[in-house]
């Protein structure tokens, strides 16, 4: 798939004129904890509320809390938001904003090495 991925930036790059941008096929990430879902809902309206005077509109939201296919994230769930950065001469980016509960943050992070091993055979 990151081969279809790669192929396929690659060849919108060469079209737009930015060959330099083909070559970023993951954003970039930035992880909160917090305590509870209401303290991820505050985080959440801050920033679909506040990021596009900050110079980050947000772009896409991800609720995994409300996915009915749990086997699809080995049943793990949390809230992303992509940001969009526009940098010097245009340049945009990315950013993905993952807000994690504690507890299944810390899930995640034992949960991890098992999750490396799946990804490395599919």
């Amino acid at each position: 798939e990151k081969e279809k991925e790669k192929d396929e930036a690659s060849a919108t790059a060469q079209t737009q004129g930015h060959p330099l941008t083909a070559n970023i096929l993951d954003p970039i990430r930035c992880t909160v904890v917090c305590r509870g879902a209401k303290e991820m809902l505050e985080h959440a309206r801050w920033l679909l509320a506040d990021g596009a005077s900050l110079g980050l509109p947000v772009v896409r939201v991800k609720n995994k809390f409300g996915m009915a296919n749990s086997d699809e994230y080995d049943g793990y769930r949390d809230l992303m938001l992509c940001l969009l950065y526009t940098g010097h001469m245009g340049l945009r980016i990315i950013c993905e904003v993952q807000l994690h509960d504690v507890r299944l943050h810390e899930l995640k992070l034992q949960m991890h090495k098992l999750y490396k091993v799946k990804r490395a055979t599919s």
